[in-house]
């Protein structure tokens, strides 16, 4: 069935991008329309282009928030209660507004007939794509509670290594912007303080403190505008790495440091993603380009669409993965063992695991490195204006002796 992609507006006033399978675009507009949408686009899936009205600041809920509807998920599927009970209960429990009109959503589409998967998908925004597409694969499952259980502990440990990054910035982002302060009263009070000393006594300014008032005199005098072009640059930035996403994935696999962190946390989802696809019970060709489709955006979801075909054509999957150099020799030799002895959802269980672990060490490493140069770059700054001002204070004291 086509897929269309839409840009709307809700009852709120907020903008949703998503997607939805209709069998001719006048009924994705009129079911977008009666979930209470104002469309301002709507395009083919399959001729997208970029639009003047997408919103690349589109993001899918947090991830603690998608862990515990797949827990509320699970322990409801585990009870056996229809599917329509099921989006009734989660609907009236929700305390987000969102997760509340996502489900208010979702009963109506599956009153005009949808299935849970596909309503959960066509409702809205905001769940990842891979809990869509295990969604999908449980509703085949003969018990789709312990795919929901593993997925919601997947979602955890994915927030956990996100809040360990998060947590081990603040400290230098707290240095930088201390730093900047200093910088700022430096030059919009303590150099305009220490100026008439060099004035009254007919002397010329030194360097540094000359360098500092230049400052202050250009912050005073354009300082709107200043403010309004780094948010400029902000936005812009944002904007930019959100449409290169792709690309800047790609791109950080070759940084030293972070280079190794984005491969294990990719290769991780992927495995993880796998195991649940496993799981559920596809087949491994299946499963290879169902992980590949849903997690497109990862830097080896290719390698993945690559076995499927080598798998498809009689060939192992592992092959293609032992081509790829990228790939951790771990990775490669796990991989091929369980293809071999036909364990591949335990072994891509057990290389998950070990890559989110390897990921959270090299993360915790390349934190703890950081801090102590940021302490170094913000205290030899802070020095250098500790020496601007004592210079210029033991200047006029060698003048007036």
């Amino acid at each position: 069935m086509p897929r269309y992609r839409y840009v709307a507006y809700n009852a709120g006033g907020q903008r949703e991008d998503g997607t939805v399978e209709f069998a001719t675009e006048t009924q994705a507009w009129d079911s977008l329309i009666g979930l209470g949408l104002t469309v301002i686009d709507l395009q083919s899936a399959g001729q997208i282009k970029p639009s003047l009205f997408s919103n690349p600041f589109q993001r899918t809920l947090p991830l603690d928030v998608q862990a515990d509807l797949a827990e509320q998920l699970a322990v409801l599927f585990a009870a056996r209660l229809p599917a329509t009970e099921i989006v009734s209960v989660i609907q009236q429990g929700a305390e987000r507004p969102a997760m509340k009109q996502h489900f208010g959503r979702m009963a109506g589409l599956m009153a005009d007939g949808m299935d849970f998967p596909q309503a959960l998908e066509q409702a809205g925004t905001g769940l990842s794509p891979l809990f869509l597409s295990l969604a999908r694969v449980g509703q085949a499952a003969a018990d789709p509670a312990p795919l929901m259980r593993t997925l919601a502990s997947f979602l955890r440990r994915q927030e956990k290594l996100q809040a360990q990054v998060s947590g081990a910035l603040i400290y230098p982002l707290i240095l930088l912007i201390g730093g900047f302060a200093v910088f700022l009263m430096m030059a919009l009070y303590l150099a305009p303080a220490l100026e008439p000393m060099f004035i009254s006594i007919n002397r010329p300014i030194p360097s540094g403190l000359a360098a500092f008032l230049w400052i202050g005199n250009v912050v005073r005098a354009q300082g709107v505008f200043l403010a309004f072009g780094v948010l400029i640059l902000i936005l812009g930035g944002a904007i930019i790495v959100k449409r290169h996403s792709d690309n800047l994935r790609r791109w950080a696999l070759h940084l030293p440091i972070w280079g190794n962190i984005a491969r294990s946390s990719a290769l991780s989802r992927l495995a993880r993603s796998l195991q649940l696809m496993l799981i559920a019970g596809m087949p491994l060709a299946s499963a290879l380009r169902e992980t590949a489709t849903y997690l497109s955006k990862e830097p080896f979801a290719a390698n993945f669409t690559d076995a499927a075909v080598a798998v498809e054509a009689g060939m192992t999957a592992s092959s293609v993965f032992a081509t790829d150099s990228r790939l951790p020799s771990v990775f490669r030799e796990l991989f091929a063992l369980g293809e071999r002895t036909n364990t591949l959802a335990g072994i891509s269980d057990a290389l998950a695991t070990a890559l989110e672990d390897r990921a959270e060490r090299q993360t915790a490493k390349a934190t703890q490195l950081l801090t102590p140069v940021l302490t170094l770059i913000v205290g030899g700054g802070i020095g250098m204006l500790v020496y601007a001002v004592m210079g210029a204070i033991l200047s006029v004291n060698d003048l007036a002796l």
